[in-house]
């Protein structure tokens, strides 16, 4: 499983689009950082935690999924791992964790250059650690919050140019929902607000935001009573993921070699 694992992330690194990734994860944070520069702590890194993971680490991940889901196919290998033998489970398992690698990795570099931009502008760095765990966990939050998509993907397993048009549309239907209060204020339940991914999401981010002013205040008050738990959001999320992940293994086995 190890040396599988090494092998997937090193057929990771020879994309381009996983530089292209890397290149991202610095220069988002470092404009975002900029722009945020009269900001304390907490403001810097959240732009890390939400423009950054959710309108460039969630599509990326899906492309990336793409990438690494394809490759076998395209280059008509799959038959030659399995004669190794490798299950076509264990390829799975491995390329999804490829993937929560980069997700996490992908957060932390942004943490890491928000840090720098906040230091040279003698911004304090209050609750550190905090900032810092929270930013990770965001990682973990967005790979589960790709998975479904993923599953979509997986499923049709036809182009690339299908896989860039699911993205889109799953990555815009989830960030616009979050901008409305119809579904961003429900109970827990069976409900969207509840069972897609983002909106879930930032209704526990939103509760760790100290708000500013009066209309930030107001809106704080009113949907502080929306917030979740971490248990409750990474309840919800990792068990929508291990669903993903058991449909994927078993679309994935019916694929012909």
């Amino acid at each position: 499983m190890r040396n599988l694992l090494l092998s997937e992330m090193k057929k990771f690194k020879r994309k381009k689009i996983f530089l292209f990734g890397l290149l991202a994860a610095i220069i988002f944070p470092l404009f975002n950082a900029v722009l945020l520069s009269d900001s304390n702590f907490a403001s810097v890194q959240s732009g890390v935690r939400e423009d950054n993971a959710f309108l460039l680490l969630m599509p990326l991940l899906i492309i990336l999924a793409a990438n690494l889901f394809f490759v076998e196919q395209d280059n008509d290998t799959l038959k030659n791992l399995l004669c190794i033998p490798v299950s076509k489970n264990q390829l799975v398992l491995v390329k999804l964790l490829v993937l929560l690698i980069f997700s996490v990795a992908f957060q932390l570099m942004g943490f890491a250059v928000s840090t720098a931009i906040a230091v040279s502008q003698n911004i304090p760095l209050t609750d550190f650690a905090f900032q810092l765990t929270l930013t990770a966990s965001s990682g973990i939050l967005m790979w589960a919050a790709a998975l479904p998509c993923i599953v979509l993907v997986v499923w049709f397993n036809k182009s690339y140019i299908l896989s860039v048009i699911i993205v889109f549309f799953y990555t815009l239907l989830n960030y616009v929902m979050h901008f409305s209060d119809a579904i961003m204020m429900q109970p827990l339940g069976i409900n969207a607000g509840t069972l897609m991914p983002v909106p879930m999401i930032f209704r526990w981010l939103y509760q760790f935001y100290t708000p500013t002013g009066q209309i930030q205040t107001e809106f704080y008050n009113r949907f502080s009573q929306y917030f979740v738990p971490s248990s409750v959001c990474f309840g919800v999320l990792l068990l929508e993921a291990a669903v993903c992940i058991y449909l994927m293994i078993r679309i994935y086995r019916r694929r012909e070699i």
